[in-house]
């Protein structure tokens, strides 16, 4: 098939190279401000640029007969106004600079017609193992596990990152934990697997914490997430009483 793409960032370059890898014919067409033309006898149009232009874009493809996909977590389907109309959502988290095994990365399909859903399943299909239709409500749904579970949990290595930085410590001292920690929850539930002095309320060594801690935002974000972590461990005990 013929697949344009608008769009010139993470998604957009790590997709279009697993479609061009796929036997497709891309079309990079650039970002809003397209840098060619969309042909006429393209098949699929995909943007796959920032959540707020989005709506923009689409509104100039309002007469286009191929499938206008968007590849947002959070975004409805409704702000495409094409007739044909669709998302192709790859939970990953991307880097320009990192490679990704696109047959690993699950996709999220959803469609205004049976035919294009049939359609997306195919192309989904020649880039992935993993494919699923699924509805905008839960994509959204989705969309935020992603951003407790990859970007929070990133920031948190950004602050530990800083921390150990402070007294000359490399980050890379932490990587056998990180690895542990990702790698039990493969076994166990999140909750079974949490440890720490939260779960156990060891108020000592949390005052410790603080008072190396030195600023204030990341004092609250300590706080937060041990209260946090207290009540979910409270409230687990009291389910399985």
């Amino acid at each position: 098939m013929k697949i344009a793409f608008i769009g010139r960032g993470r998604v957009a370059t790590h997709m279009s190279k697993a479609f061009a890898g796929a036997g497709h014919d891309v079309i990079m067409c650039g970002g809003r401000e397209r840098t060619c033309q969309i042909p006429n006898d393209t098949d699929v149009v995909i943007i796959s640029v920032k959540d707020d232009a989005i709506s923009g874009v689409a509104s100039e493809l309002r007469d286009c007969k191929a499938l206008v996909l968007h590849t947002s977590g959070s975004i409805s389907m409704d702000s495409i106004c094409s007739s044909r109309r669709g998302v192709l959502y790859p939970l990953q988290t991307f880097s320009l600079d990192r490679d990704v095994d696109f047959r690993k990365v699950p996709l999220f399909l959803e469609s205004s017609s049976h035919d294009d859903m049939m359609l997306l399943q195919i192309l989904a299909s020649d880039i992935s193992d993993h494919f699923y239709p699924l509805d905008g409500s839960k994509r959204c749904t989705l969309h935020l596990a992603a951003v407790f579970c990859c970007n929070f949990v990133n920031h948190m290595m950004v602050l530990a990152n800083d921390v150990v930085e402070r007294s000359n410590i490399p980050f890379h001292t932490l990587f056998p934990l990180i690895e542990e920690t990702i790698s039990k929850i493969h076994d166990m539930t999140p909750i079974e697997a949490q440890t720490g002095p939260a779960v156990r309320w060891d108020e000592k060594v949390m005052n410790s914490h603080m008072d190396m801690l030195e600023n204030s935002t990341q004092k609250e974000i300590y706080c937060l997430l041990s209260e946090s972590i207290r009540k979910t461990h409270i409230d687990n005990n009291k389910k399985t009483e």
